[in-house]
């Protein structure tokens, strides 16, 4: 609703919003599907849980100065009235934090937001005394709904839902809340449903079709055959604990060619077996997959990689390099020990044909580089204590059952690389090591992930440190 407010009373609907959110009670459901169309990208945002973990709504002190500020902007007896009345009783701005606020997009045409009324009467009042406060007229009837409208935006409502856009007409707006007929909505998308169930406070549905108009012709004949982008589609979630955020991702594949080609993209990186990680120390970086060399190979053949690559005189050379190719691949970066880190490889191959590759390439082991083929692996070793057998102090082994990939950063000793590169990579690297230890990345099935980042203070939620950037404007 702040999208049609004049800046002079924006910051006093921001206000009075933060309010409603700190003092609501909180539930989960979902209601309004039958606005968002099939084809939208849609982001849902659980606003009064973001508050809840920002401890917000039990610091007296901070609600005490946000409703201080909130009455120091009004300038009508009205709305300090309305002010006190929410403070009494939040239910009273008429909003139902209760079920999600969703944004969506469609092919970047059209874009609004909707959420829950839980009183059209108090809601007309909240928007009324805020419209007043701005010296404009209050809300409008066309048709059984209620709106408010400048030169651009609108905001409509009826008992049930509220709507802002920018790009739709009132007309439009008005015929979505006349309309009962949920074909061609997110009211029959099984995608949204897996949204509605899934976990986070901001989640968020990206069919590919509306990114349609994004993508160029050459990008498109590198679709698997047969596969369409309607039929694929991206789930993403943030949800945060205490000392953790956890990124979530899926593909959710519709069609049997997607389906096909997530299987055989999935065949290319087995299940990690993890023979290498007693070499790989825990340092600044690690990363761990499984490759099939092979196959990897007959997938990028098959879908013209090389051609499109520039390559082809190339590929019998990079055939003969990826078919001896099969098993784990392993690579970690130690402290940095003066320029250089210590940095481990170890390649899972058929034979020693790499290495004696590079060798014809007039490559040759050295004092602090190692490499060569040994008991089944390619590898390379750099670094003053360069040397295959050289057993660490690392990971634990579970970390990595069950994946196809795994990658870890420490955000400190990885700043420092940063440091050695320019100014602005230091700076940015500084400022996350600040908050940030760790970070993850796995696989937690054949078509979903999840980043993990573990925070250095873990007995605070990553959401406090959100909340304390937005309360420094006020």
């Amino acid at each position: 609703m702040i999208f049609i407010m004049k800046q002079r009373k924006l910051n006093l609907m921001y206000l009075l919003l933060i309010a409603v959110f700190v003092l609501s009670s909180c539930a989960k459901s979902s209601k309004n599907s039958k606005f968002i169309p099939a084809d939208a990208a849609v982001v849902s945002l659980d606003i009064k849980q973001m508050f809840e973990k920002s401890k917000l709504g039990d610091n007296e002190d901070a609600k005490k100065k946000l409703l201080e500020t909130i009455e120091e902007n009004a300038k009508n007896q009205d709305t300090k009235d309305l002010i006190k009345k929410i403070v009494e009783d939040p239910a009273k701005a008429g909003i139902d934090l209760r079920e999600p606020i969703y944004i969506f997009t469609v092919k970047g045409e059209k874009n609004a937001a909707i959420g829950t009324i839980l009183d059209k009467d108090d809601f007309a009042q909240l928007i009324n005394t805020a419209a007043k406060e701005g010296g404009e007229d209050g809300c409008k009837e066309k048709d059984g709904i209620m709106y408010l409208q400048d030169d651009k935006n609108i905001i409509a409502f009826d008992d049930a839902t509220f709507f802002v856009s920018e790009s739709y007409s009132l007309d439009d707006i008005i015929a979505k809340f006349k309309n009962d007929d949920t074909k061609d909505t997110m009211a029959e998308s099984d995608d949204f449903a897996k949204l509605i169930d899934s976990k986070g406070f901001i989640k968020a549905l990206i069919p590919m079709e509306a990114l349609e108009d994004q993508v160029d012709a050459n990008s498109k004949k590198m679709l698997p055959e047969g596969a369409e982008l309607k039929d694929l589609s991206l789930l993403l979630g943030l949800s945060t604990d205490k000392g953790e955020a956890k990124f979530s991702f899926e593909c959710i594949a519709k069609s049997d060619a997607w389906k096909n080609y997530i299987k055989s993209s999935t065949d290319m990186c087995g299940k990690i077996s993890g023979d290498y990680l007693k070499y790989l120390p825990k340092g600044a970086f690690m990363m761990y997959a499984n490759i099939n060399g092979k196959k990897v190979f007959d997938m990028f053949d098959k879908n013209g990689v090389f051609s499109q690559a520039g390559i082809e005189d190339q590929k019998d050379m990079i055939k003969k390099i990826l078919e001896v190719i099969d098993g784990d691949f392993a690579i970690g970066v130690g402290e940095f020990k003066g320029e250089l880190p210590e940095v481990g490889a170890y390649l899972k191959t058929k034979d020693a044909s790499i290495a004696d590759m590079a060798k014809e390439q007039g490559l040759n082991p050295e004092k602090g580089l190692d490499f060569g083929f040994k008991d089944g692996a390619t590898y390379v070793a750099v670094g003053e204590n360069a040397a295959f057998t050289e057993v660490k102090d690392g990971f634990d082994k579970g970390v990595i059952s069950g994946r196809r990939v795994y990658v870890y950063l420490d955000v400190a000793l990885i700043s420092n690389l940063a440091g050695k590169v320019n100014n602005d990579a230091a700076s940015a690297a500084q400022m996350a090591s600040d908050h940030i230890k760790t970070v993850e990345f796995f696989d937690t099935s054949d078509t979903a992930g999840e980043l993990i980042l573990k925070m250095k203070d873990a007995d605070k939620d990553p959401v406090e440190y959100l909340i304390d950037l937005i309360a420094k404007q006020f």
